[in-house]
């Protein structure tokens, strides 16, 4: 009797241990699923669009600026605009490359929908030495493997959002829209013109500030071959 009963809970261990099994083989590698995204923005060596940029802060009153965006990988960009003196490369830099050309662990969080997709939710931990992102999540389309969504918690510049609309099949961007909050912000006036209102009370005062910055992609052109001594031209101050 003794050694059927430990055969009997023998059985049910084993029925809970491949239960177990069953669920975790439920649930995407989020490791697979970031090589799947590695492979889509791999295609792309190089492009250059048309932007529109429109900058919502409570402190600017900005018109929408317009310039033209050259990028190469990994990570070479570069500006033209006679709107803007210069344009902060923060943002438009490839950040995902840069995180995933790093150490990081990947955990996967689970399933949501926007808009109406699947998307997987992923969170992202960077391991290199003082990396500029701390901690952060992804929405990838479940059917495109393609970003929809970012959420950075970053060392230095508090947490910002990032959301992805494409048209079509492309696999870039026809619309980014980041969304910020942030305890101290600087942002020079060669940044934004000469033609923007700033509110310096709003400005300077004490707590966070948000604001969202909107920019719109047109005339893409994809993989010119453009040459490296392109990005090398000194922009003048």
């Amino acid at each position: 009797m003794k050694q059927k009963t430990i055969h009997i809970l023998s059985f049910i261990f084993f029925l809970f241990l491949t239960s177990r099994g069953l669920l975790v083989a439920q649930s995407p590698d989020p490791y697979e699923l970031i090589d799947s995204l590695k492979n889509k923005l791999e295609q792309i060596y190089d492009y250059s669009a048309d932007i529109e940029i429109e900058v919502d802060v409570d402190f600017i009153n900005m018109p929408v600026k317009h310039a033209k965006i050259f990028y190469k990988q990994p990570d070479k960009i570069k500006f033209k605009s006679d709107e803007f003196i210069m344009l902060p490369k923060k943002g438009f830099n490839n950040q995902l490359m840069t995180i995933l050309n790093e150490p990081y662990n990947a955990i996967y969080i689970g399933e949501e929908v926007m808009n109406n997709r699947k998307q997987h939710i992923l969170k992202i931990i960077p391991l290199g030495k003082k990396p500029r992102v701390v901690l952060a999540t992804w929405w990838i389309d479940q059917k495109t493997f393609l970003l929809t969504k970012t959420e950075s918690n970053t060392r230095d510049e508090g947490t910002f959002n990032v959301e992805f609309d494409y048209e079509g099949n492309s696999i870039l961007p026809a619309e980014m829209r980041f969304s910020f909050e942030i305890e101290n912000i600087n942002i020079p006036m060669k940044f934004i013109g000469k033609a923007a209102g700033v509110d310096k009370e709003k400005l300077n005062s004490e707590g966070p500030k948000a604001g969202k910055v909107y920019i719109r992609f047109t005339n893409y052109q994809l993989n010119q071959k453009i040459e490296d001594d392109f990005f090398n031209e000194e922009i003048p101050e």
